[in-house]
Formats: C-alpha cells, structure tokens, sequence
C-alpha cells in the first residue's frame, strides 16, 4: 500500500469560547494563552477561503475522503443559520469527488432537538462529552458558575438518540477518571442506549502533569476493567475506538488513533482568525508552540503541510525514545502520543506521561486475547 500523504483530517474551531468550565480542559487550563486573542466566533470569510485551499491540497495529494469536525470552545455556540450555511459550503467539497465524514464534537448542554435535527440533515457523527455517573462527571464538567453539567448533557444526549440512524450518528467521549469502577462506567454508558464509546487519557506531558484523582486507583486498572466488560458483553455493534486500536496493535496491525505513536497525525486545526495549526494537543506543551504563522487568507495547505513542525507530527515514529528500549511493546506503542512526551528540557524524547496506563492495557489485551484463542 502506497504511504499515505497529505493532510486528510480537520478540526474546525467556530466558536472559540465554551459555556463549561471544565477542570481538566488543555485548551482553556493548558499553557497556551492564544484563544485569548483570538474572535469568539468564525467568520464565514474564513471558511469561503478555506473549502477551495482545502479542495486543492487533496487533489494535489490525491486525498479522496476527508473528515471535518465542527470543534471548540464549543461548537453548538455558533448560531444555526452559521451551521447551516457552512454545511452547504462543505457540500462543495462532495461536488468536487472529494467525499466528507462530517463530525461535531459537543459538550450536550444546549443540545436541542432543533440542533438534532438539523445536524441529522447533514449526516453528522456527533460526539457528546459524558465522563461516566453523574458524580464523576459533575466533579470536573462544571459550568461558569461551578455548577455540574450531568443533567443537561444527559438530556441533550435523548435529544440526539431520537435521530440516531436518522442521519445522525451518535458517540460519547469519556475523559478517564480512575474515581469510577471501570465496569460500572461502562454498564452507565450501555444503560444510556451508547454504542460509540470514545475513551481519552487526559491530555498531560512532563510541564502539565495527569490528574491525579485517587492515588490508590491507576489508569491502567480503570482501562482493563472497561476493556474486560466490554469483552464480556461481547455485542460487535458496541464500538471502543480505543480498545480497537488495541486490539489491532497487539495483532500487529496498523493503529489509527494517535494515543500511539506509530499513527502519524496528518490533522490541521482551523481557528477563528483563519490560522491554521497542528493539532491542539500541543497546547498543553508550551505557549504559542503551535502558532506557526501560516494563515488560510495569505497561505495554501501545503504551507502547514511541508512545515517542519507539521512532519515531526507525520514522522514521530522515527525517533523511538531511549526510554523505551527493550520494551515488548515498543513496535506497538511507539512511545505514546507525541504530545504526552513532552518536556521543557528535551522536548518529545521521553516516553509518554501514560507510559503505565499504555503499557497495562496493551498487556492485559493481549493476554485476553491469547487466552480467548486457546478456550
């Protein structure tokens, strides 16, 4: 198979401010201060700049599908006649022979059946963030008045099940907290009629430490005891993006999902003032680490493309850190996400701040499996 080239994922930031105040939240409590500055909403000049530069940099590239996801802040801020307009600018792109995944990744809270529907419209794959019971949840997703989310999310995600499989596809997005049982995690998830189950480590490198939220409970333990119930339930129609990747990396098959670092990360980030970056993770890194210069107004794809920041996120695999020599999962893992290798005094050569959580999940997966296949 030819190596793939070209940028072939965006996220597109509409809205540059959110209405929760989350505690664990890189973009807002990370080291970047750039949203400061930046306009709480984007113009649709950027977005009539964008769609042909886009179209161009796929043709050149021979990219035929690409995903475009309404992000953050928080998308459902920006008003619907914005959405609307902006679909139909994307449906360009489809005319062009480049085919869409169209994504928008919410916080539910204002979630209507109006938004819903309108979204089903377009063929959206929305993605609700619900960290697991209401506790749990209301512990960290809070609003600007400290007050938990859990109730409105929840209501925003009925909302959407209504038009699930009627042009709306629905997921949830679980930033781990090792508080909760990992089984009892996911039943709550299950019992909310989820079948797209997104699990996310939360963003932390050397500069911006992993929560720390129950000293006697690891990572590692919370992702086993979601993987063994998901295993148990058994349902093929259950999808764990994560524990997919998982389970392809310890059969030693390609991983899509950049929480390894063998999956280049060929995704462009566009913001409100028309700049186009890396992807955020870095914000958590250092200030301004992603702030490149590079405009939709004033420079092609290519220009983030060919930068030399850019191809490091492309061609991590290259510099396997020292740390992880000898590892057995070192042709899986890769040293974990760039991003979560970062520190001020060797930039990305140590091996992820999620080194134990990695390692105990890829371990125990392969060990289920290699006792499944012998049952």
């Amino acid at each position: 198979m030819p190596e793939l080239s070209g940028i072939d994922t965006y996220i597109i930031k509409t809205v540059e401010w959110c209405n929760l105040d989350c505690t664990y939240c890189y973009f807002y409590h990370g080291q970047d201060t750039s949203f400061e500055k930046r306009p709480r909403h984007m113009s649709r000049a950027i977005i009539e700049a964008f769609v042909p530069k886009m179209i161009e940099h796929s043709q050149a590239h021979g990219i035929d599908f690409v995903h475009l996801t309404f992000h953050g802040g928080e998308p459902l801020l920006q008003s619907k006649e914005d959405f609307t307009w902006m679909m139909e600018q994307f449906d360009r792109i489809d005319a062009a022979g480049i085919r869409t995944a169209r994504k928008l990744t919410t916080n539910g809270v204002t979630l209507t059946d109006e938004w819903a529907e309108l979204m089903a419209r377009y063929n959206t794959h929305l993605a609700i963030s619900l960290d697991g019971s209401r506790e749990v949840h209301d512990a960290a997703r809070v609003d600007l008045a400290g007050r938990g989310s859990y109730d409105r999310v929840i209501r925003g995600l009925r909302n959407a099940l209504k038009w699930e499989g009627k042009g709306l596809n629905v997921g949830t997005i679980t930033v781990l907290n090792p508080t909760e049982n990992g089984s009892d995690l996911y039943q709550h998830l299950r019992s909310l009629g989820v079948k797209s189950i997104n699990l996310i480590l939360p963003e932390a490198n050397y500069v911006t430490p992993i929560p720390v939220v129950n000293p006697d409970r690891s990572y590692a333990q919370l992702l086993k005891e979601i993987f063994d119930a998901w295993v148990e339930e058994n349902d093929d129609s259950v999808d764990i993006g994560f524990f997919g990747d998982v389970v392809r990396a310890v059969a030693g098959l390609p991983a899509s999902s950049d929480q390894f670092g063998f999956a280049p990360v060929r995704v462009a980030v566009l913001e409100t003032d028309g700049s186009v970056q890396p992807t955020d993770n870095f914000r958590s890194c250092a200030d301004g680490m992603v702030e490149l210069g590079i405009n939709i107004f004033r420079d092609s794809i290519d220009d983030l493309y060919y930068h030399d920041f850019f191809q490091l996120c492309i061609n991590q695999q290259a510099f396997i850190p020292e740390e992880c020599g000898g590892c057995k999962f070192v042709n899986v893992c890769g040293g974990g996400r760039i991003s979560t290798r970062y520190s001020r005094e060797e930039g990305f050569k140590r091996k992820s701040v999620h080194c134990d959580a990695l390692y105990g999940i890829l371990d125990h997966a392969a060990k289920t499996l290699q006792k499944n296949s012998l049952a």
